[in-house]
């Protein structure tokens, strides 16, 4: 059986998903917590090929996206009339047929789901009520330089 391609990404770089993980959550901080206004369209992918559920609309105030050399960051909000025990679930079952390993999830009234693929690490945050739904997409994908080495997981030893 073979390993997935992310898990060789993670030996041969260790900080990396801890990062982009760390990044897509203080990234949270950045969007306005305030009642947002759907636009009209909706897209059937966001951010980072991320499928979206039928229905649900971007939110383009709340919205940010950073592009940097080859690193990709982004916070992309959506609003819906879907409970987010549903939204959960389409996410828990619909991103890992796209390639996608759920490695961490929070399930309460804010639910969160993480996601890894390849050099790139997926946060997905549900909440609303009964039968509406907020939707915040936290993307970050990194491409490393092509002759790069590896950074070593061991720290430098000082030289006396």
């Amino acid at each position: 059986m073979g390993k997935a391609p992310w898990m060789s990404v993670g030996r041969r770089y260790p900080i990396l998903v801890p990062a982009l993980i760390a990044f897509l959550l203080f990234l949270s901080g950045c969007a306005s917590s305030s009642k947002p206004e759907p636009q009209p369209v909706t897209p059937v992918r966001g951010p980072g090929d991320i499928p979206i559920p039928a229905g649900f609309q971007k939110v383009e105030k709340n919205s940010v996206l950073i592009t940097i050399g080859g690193f990709e960051a982004g916070l992309v909000v959506y609003q819906g009339e879907r409970e987010p025990a549903w939204v959960v679930d389409f996410y828990r079952e619909t991103l890992p047929l796209d390639g996608w390993t759920l490695v961490a999830s929070f399930i309460s009234n804010d639910s969160i789901l993480v996601f890894t693929k390849e050099h790139q690490a997926c946060v997905i945050r549900v909440s609303g009520s009964d039968s509406s739904s907020r939707l915040e997409l936290r993307i970050g994908s990194a491409e490393l330089p092509s002759g790069s080495p590896p950074r070593s997981s061991q720290p430098a030893h000082p030289h006396y």
